[in-house]
């Protein structure tokens, strides 16, 4: 199981688009890539009608935990667990809220119907409501019967250690003693920094110039061994905090492979890639040609085996440029994140501003590469938002759809159950086809937005393989 914790910052962001709820997309996407199976969230910032948002277009793969702000739901505080469908067994997960918007507790069968139990905290900016805040989340947890923590993550917005800080420097001593009394009570300890004593780690960048360690994971000492892969970094999804990570694996359980393998989307704009297919196509739409004459036809070379075999030499050649071309992208990652290290351990990192600048600029360079990599997630999340929105307001009405690549287009949905035409606005959705009913009812919408060149270019020669095919199979039944 892979933990992680995230101050989100709010549910949305312009440079996503105008959804209310744009980052999500990016979380759903972070979480299947990362293969996280529980992120825990922090400044949420979610209404009751945010929350059927999410549900209506990610519930697939993730399961929701929120508990909103009592009053200001949609602009402070908020905080959630989210859970991996696709990794984790959700069907028995129960939410306990201790402090709405600020502390909550999750409870969730694990390896051999074992419980764990995770706290999920954002704690108060003003430090003098610390001692209240710790003691209310003992008495709560207390009277709920919740046993041991086994996890406790979140923005602690306070450190317990002046290393954790840059300027270097001791925080409030009745915040930093009132976090203290509440660990040591339930017997629980910062793994990381117990395992590197001297090593400096900063999650959150000020506008000041200040860096400072607030985003943490806590968890029982009696889980110390069943800790690795520790990871901090600045995630796709746009904030000014690092997501932490890391792997819990008890003794016993079963090794989870890689998973199958898929084409990396951020390859298809490749010039260089497009050019080798197309050229691998046409040699086989010719050998195609040729076997469809009368007589050439044999066991092993005929039109379905040849289209076998142009797949598999396709697959290869991707995988072949994947790798050539991740390879740089993740030797380019690794050097900045080493810099990084670097930066965040100088010396002078707490007498240079220019030394923690050059961490700023250096986490910028990480997030305009990781921005690279989800441009199509980003496009796919502005699509799923406009179909959304057009049936939002008609619920009885809402079809079931799918969502699947179409020459010219990125994305068509298909509807599996016809809705009466309304109208909408122009350059978002459209009619692909005629009425197909009396009511006026189109069975498939399309949203228009920039096709990929691999898409653009090569879907009208799988189409004309795929008729060469069926015609020479028609023609011998």
């Amino acid at each position: 199981m892979t933990l992680a914790t995230l101050n989100v910052k709010g549910r949305a962001s312009t440079t996503l688009g105008t959804s209310p709820i744009s980052k999500w997309s990016i979380i759903n996407q972070t979480i299947r890539e990362e293969k996280l199976s529980i992120l825990c969230l922090q400044e949420t910032h979610l209404t009751n009608e945010h929350e059927e948002q999410i549900r209506s277009l990610y519930s697939r793969r993730l399961l929701m935990l929120n508990s909103q702000d009592p009053t200001r739901p949609g602009n402070s505080a908020g905080i959630a667990f989210v859970l991996n469908k696709e990794m984790i067994n959700t069907s028995e997960a129960k939410l306990t809220v201790l402090i709405p918007g600020r502390a909550i507790a999750l409870s969730i069968k694990w390896h051999n119907e074992e419980v764990i139990k995770i706290l999920n905290i954002y704690a108060p900016n003003n430090h003098n409501e610390h001692p209240t805040f710790w003691n209310t989340i003992k008495t709560k947890w207390s009277q709920n019967n919740l046993g041991s923590i086994d996890f406790m993550v979140g923005d602690f917005n306070v450190t317990e250690d002046p290393l954790d800080r840059a300027l270097s420097r001791f925080d409030n001593e009745q915040a930093v003693e009132a976090l203290r009394e509440f660990r040591t009570s339930e017997n629980i300890q910062d793994m990381w920094r117990h395992t590197h004593p001297r090593t400096r780690l900063f999650t959150f960048n000020s506008n000041t110039n200040s860096m400072s360690h607030l985003d943490r994971i806590y968890m029982s000492t009696t889980h110390h061994e069943s800790v690795s892969n520790w990871k901090s970094y600045l995630c796709p999804i746009p904030t000014d905090h690092n997501i932490v990570t890391t792997r819990f694996a008890p003794p016993g359980l079963p090794h989870i492979g890689k998973g199958r393998w898929l084409w990396p989307l951020e390859i298809l704009t490749d010039k260089t890639l497009i050019e080798k297919i197309e050229t691998l196509g046409i040699k086989t739409l010719e050998k195609i040609e040729n076997k469809s004459i009368d007589g050439n036809r044999t066991k092993n070379e005929n039109p379905q085996s040849i289209w076998e075999n142009f797949k598999s030499q396709m697959n290869e050649v991707v995988k072949h440029e994947a790798k050539t071309r991740i390879a740089k992208i993740n030797r380019r990652i690794k050097k900045i994140q080493k810099d990084i290290r670097a930066s965040s351990n100088a010396p002078d990192i707490d007498t240079s501003i220019d030394q923690r600048q050059n961490k700023i600029i250096l986490e910028q360079q990480l997030e305009q590469l990781d921005r690279k990599r989800y441009k199509n997630a980003h496009l796919k999340a502005q699509a799923q938002w406009a179909l959304y929105q057009t049936f939002r307001r008609q619920p009885h009405n809402r079809p079931l759809c799918t969502i699947r690549s179409s020459p010219g287009q990125v994305f068509m949905f298909t509807l599996i159950r016809p809705i009466p035409s309304t109208p909408v606005p122009p350059g978002h959705l459209t009619d692909t086809q005629p009425a197909t009913d009396s009511l006026n009812c189109p069975s498939s919408l399309s949203i228009h937005v920039h096709p990929s060149p691999l898409v653009r270019h090569f879907s009208p020669f799988i189409t004309l393989i795929k008729q060469q095919t069926v015609l020479h199979v028609h023609s011998h039944t």
